[in-house]
């Protein structure tokens, strides 16, 4: 079984796109992931921590993409496009903290992840392809894909001791924030200037490296209290973009990002990633945890996600997937489907 088969899809309301092991993130990032590679040279012992990839050129996640119709009404709501993103951007945190660690210590469950940081990025690239169509999609896609080969590769790098590929990924990850402010920027007439998304990436990236910093000098509760920050951080990237995209085009995304729902529907899913961080960094009795969930949200989490206790099972792909399915059914409580 897939392991997103139970996911809603990037958008409500629209097909999900398919799934596959690897995903696409296009030629210039196979290259920088060889570059880096190289860079780590070939010298190291056969026990040492490889760089694994988080994507595969045989997929394009923006296929089933359909071009933007001109002068479309009512595609969905702002506050439902900013739910939407937050959703994706929470689950694009966990899976990446996950796959770094991993890729940190050679840890088997690293595959498990990487399937579910692959397919946060194809459900993320579908929903810039709502928006902007199967180009701005496909150009959006390789940007983010190469933030997320940079970071695991600096996290290898760190676990090796190569200061030099270390030094490599974040000057790569320098390039990809320049970037993609210049993509936002264009792709938004200029709602979201490049300075500000250059800003608010490089405090995204700036929390990741931080996070697996912390990881790598033994500290695991340090590190989790950076990824928790980086989790509400992804909140504020999900609001900005959909700000802008509301903006630039209300016709298709009416209304306001900040609705009773919407607001309620941020919180519940900013603590359904912090609950889940709290609960794969740090596997306890998940009281505490559910004690800090509810003390944020007003509610129970039970009456949220339901029974959750395959989440510290001993097969990766199953915790893989119970916390992916914890997070669908945060949003689906926040947010349920209009009758």
């Amino acid at each position: 079984m897939n392991a997103r088969s139970t996911r809603s899809g990037a958008v409500p309301g629209r097909p999900a796109p398919s799934r596959v092991v690897r995903r696409c993130a296009g030629t210039f990032v196979a290259m920088a992931a060889l570059a880096g590679l190289a860079a780590c040279g070939g010298d190291e012992p056969a026990d040492a921590v490889e760089i694994p990839h988080v994507f595969d050129l045989a997929h394009d996640p923006t296929a089933a993409i359909a071009e933007v119709a001109a002068g479309r009404e009512g595609v969905m709501s702002a506050d439902l496009l900013r739910n939407s993103l937050e959703k994706e951007f929470t689950w694009h945190g966990v899976t990446l903290a996950q796959v770094m660690r991993a890729a940190h210590a050679g840890d088997p469950s690293l595959d498990a992840w990487i399937d579910e940081l692959s397919s946060s990025t194809d459900d993320i690239t579908a929903a810039v392809g709502l928006v902007y169509g199967p180009v701005g999609a496909r150009a959006f896609n390789q940007q983010w894909a190469q933030h997320t080969q940079f970071l695991v590769d600096y996290a290898v790098a760190i676990s090796r001791g190569d200061d030099d590929a270390a030094d490599l990924a974040r000057d790569q990850l320098v390039t990809y924030a320049e970037d993609s402010g210049s993509f936002f920027e264009t792709a938004t007439g200029g709602g979201l200037p490049a300075d500000a998304v250059r800003e608010l990436l490089d405090t995204h990236v700036s929390h990741m490296l931080g996070m697996i910093d912390m990881v790598d000098r033994g500290d695991t509760q340090a590190a989790l209290e950076v990824a928790l920050t980086d989790n509400e951080y992804l909140s504020t990237i999900a609001q900005g973009v959909s700000s802008a995209i509301a903006g630039q085009d209300n016709r298709a995304f009416p209304g306001t990002i900040e609705t009773e729902v919407s607001l309620y529907c941020s919180i519940v899913t900013r603590e359904t990633g912090n609950y889940l961080l709290r609960e794969l960094f740090a596997p306890g009795d998940g009281q505490a945890s559910a004690d800090a969930f509810q003390s944020a949200t007003g509610v129970a989490l039970g009456d949220v996600v339901g029974v959750i206790d395959q989440l510290q099972a001993t097969d990766p792909v199953l915790v893989a997937q119970t916390a992916d399915l914890a997070l669908d059914r945060a949003f689906e409580h926040a947010r349920p489907p209009a009758p």
